[in-house]
């Protein structure tokens, strides 16, 4: 995502910066292509020593002497140690008198994440109305909000850029099945399981289609971020499941550590892409698969009203109710190609007028022009 937001703006002619973590044991500069991307090694989020923070504070003040900036944009992504870099970072724009915008692209709940955004931002940025609302529950004392959708490249996922047939021809499914899709994680950043995704919902709900017709498969991502050994540990929670349902044939577990390109053709691979996660604070996932004219189910909870308008381009269940989940897939399954591929295209249209690259980055340079000076 960032890096789509980098390439963008710089498109745009915009001079665009972004701090990395250097790989190396050097600070290193990036430069023969846009965006500039700078690399600290301190920045390194695996490292969690105290002498890694003097480390990057020390490389920020010589970063910030030797260049400006109109705005700084950051991202709550919590890593290790992020929210203590944060903070040197907000330091060292108040000190360079830098117009600051904090973006939020997850919950806010947690001590951590409550001390960050009662910084003074000049602005928080927000993925979803849902996602601004619940964070102004929390009664922080922002000076400005504003809402910032995600966004995709529609020029990459588009249907006919996927190998459908490939794809499908991988996990052995036959020209008459139905492929269900579950993109998601079991895992959180911290490597404690996650039952926010709802993969249980989904498997309940298999397995009562089972008992009616057994022409589906189910491609499950899983994701343990890259750690397979974490990832076996974790399905294991939901192997009476499976084994009740007798789903352990259809189901095709993917390698996790994928390139946009794969998730492409998986999403071309499917027929359905569904995640009754709850309280989805955007859910990514959605957007890109709708450009791919797939049909989504999701849960109504959180953001994903916002994005998908039930019975017109995708569907919302009631959330934990897995047996209105089986009886969407029954009807889905039954129903024509041509009633398919109408509510795939009302997807990519939903995505086109809302959720493109394009769009998000107009709001962002919107938002960057209340700010920048003249």
């Amino acid at each position: 995502m960032l890096q789509v937001w980098g390439e963008q703006l710089a498109l745009r002619g915009h001079e665009v910066t972004v701090l990395a973590a250097s790989l190396s044991e050097k600070d290193e500069v990036q430069q023969d292509k846009d965006p500039r991307v700078v690399r600290l090694a301190s920045f390194d989020p695996a490292k969690v020593q105290i002498r890694t923070l003097f480390e990057f504070r020390d490389a920020l003040h010589a970063f910030f002497k030797e260049h400006s900036f109109d705005v700084m944009h950051l991202h709550n992504m919590f890593a290790p140690l992020t929210p203590l870099r944060t903070v040197l970072v907000f330091e060292e724009g108040v000190r360079h008198h830098i117009p600051m915008l904090m973006h939020s692209h997850c919950m806010n709940d947690t001590q951590m994440g409550k001390l960050l955004l009662s910084l003074s931002w000049d602005d928080v940025l927000f993925v979803s109305e849902w996602h601004r609302k619940e964070t102004l529950g929390l009664y922080l004392p922002f000076k400005n909000t504003d809402v910032i959708y995600n966004g995709v490249r529609v020029d990459y996922f588009q249907k006919e850029k996927g190998n459908r047939e490939q794809a499908r021809r991988q996990i052995q499914a036959s020209p008459d099945d139905c492929i269900l899709l579950w993109p998601s994680r079991i895992v959180n950043p911290d490597g404690k399981p996650t039952t926010r995704k709802r993969l249980s919902t989904l498997l309940k709900a298999a397995a009562r289609v089972k008992k009616r017709t057994n022409t589906f498969k189910i491609m499950l991502m899983a994701s343990a971020y890259g750690d397979k050994a974490l990832q076996k540990r974790h399905l294991s929670a939901y192997d009476d499941l499976m084994k009740e349902g007798k789903l352990y044939e259809n189901i095709v577990l993917l390698d996790t550590t994928h390139s946009y390109s794969f998730m492409r053709d998986t999403y071309a691979a499917c027929d359905i892409m569904c995640l009754p996660s709850l309280d989805e604070v955007f859910g990514l996932v959605f957007i890109e698969a709708m450009a791919m004219e797939k049909i989504v189910i999701g849960a109504n909870s959180g953001a994903l009203p916002e994005i998908v308008d039930n019975g017109v381009n995708g569907y919302l269940i009631e959330p934990d109710n897995d047996q209105q989940l089986a009886e969407l897939f029954l009807s889905i399954f039954e129903m024509g190609e041509g009633q398919r591929a109408e509510m795939g295209q009302r997807a990519r249209q939903k995505v086109m007028d809302n959720f493109s690259s394009g769009h998000m980055i107009d709001d962002t340079l919107r938002i960057y022009e209340k700010y920048a000076s003249p």
